[in-house]
């Protein structure tokens, strides 16, 4: 029986140096895939015989698929690339600052369309490879005052079904990787973007809660691994059964109003 290290010899993973990025790193590294693994700080990744450390901003890089075909010339060809990198800003839409949305937008949404769609056509011209991308359970299961990062990660998984869709029985597989919580470093990084706003705050409160109680990242490295098995377009929620079994199948049967209601309830919102 073939493991996942005969299907993929090298993967191309941005935001690689926390989170699960991290904990995708060191699940495919135990499977014998050699990692590109990208950050802003090259100190913050760790290196060793399987793991390349890369620098890559999406907000700065000017051509994003000019630095893809680079990296992917260099490492021989990715089989698999990963778009993980990401941030969010917490606080009411209407006071969002211009650079912001830009730059969360250009995180989340843009610039992994570009690497994408350049890692697409190269893997397309291979007949092999997988592209993952990492939305989130809140592109359906909307998170209060952080509109910007539910309208991102729902328009990255509209962006993977669409590639399903235009190609539906041939690799590159796309798999539309939907975590819930996970207890990372993700509330310490979130960008606060007003003060003391007490309803903003209890329903951060409320996530910080649910987050600490949720499960490791290795868990979505496991979760991961299992995807890339299928060998096959798929969609995959991860995280608690709750948010990934419940929630879901609710958020396809609920109509938006009544949904909006339950989330309201849920954040003890007004």
């Amino acid at each position: 029986m073939l493991g996942l290290g005969d299907h993929y010899a090298r993967a191309l993973i941005t935001g690689a140096s926390s989170g699960l990025g991290h904990a995708f790193s060191e699940a495919l590294m135990k499977e014998g895939i050699a990692v590109w693994g990208t950050s802003r700080n090259l100190k913050s990744l760790n290196q060793n015989q399987l793991f390349t450390p890369v620098d890559l901003d999406l907000v700065k890089e000017n051509c994003l698929k000019t630095w893809f075909e680079l990296w992917d010339e260099k490492a021989g060809g990715f089989d698999l690339v990963i778009n993980n990198a990401g941030f969010a800003s917490l606080g009411s839409t209407s006071l969002l600052e211009a650079e912001l949305i830009e730059e969360q937008l250009q995180v989340l949404l843009h610039g992994p369309i570009q690497i994408a769609s350049a890692a697409v056509a190269a893997m397309g011209n291979r007949g092999k490879g997988c592209l993952v991308n990492v939305s989130s359970v809140a592109g359906e299961m909307w998170l209060p005052y952080m509109s910007i990062y539910n309208s991102a990660k729902a328009g990255l998984s509209a962006f993977s079904q669409s590639l399903m869709l235009e190609s539906p029985s041939n690799p590159p597989w796309i798999i539309d990787f939907r975590p819930g919580d996970y207890h990372t470093a993700f509330n310490q990084n979130i960008i606060k973007t007003e003060g003391k706003n007490q309803l903003v705050e209890a329903m951060w409160q409320k996530m910080v809660v649910a987050m600490c109680k949720a499960p490791g990242a290795s868990k979505a490295g496991e979760d991961l691994l299992s995807s890339l098995q299928k060998l096959s377009h798929c969609t995959r929620y991860s995280g608690t059964f709750v948010q990934t079994r419940i929630a879901s199948v609710l958020s396809r049967l609920l109509p938006n109003s009544l949904k909006r209601k339950v989330l309201r309830q849920y954040y003890n919102l007004p």
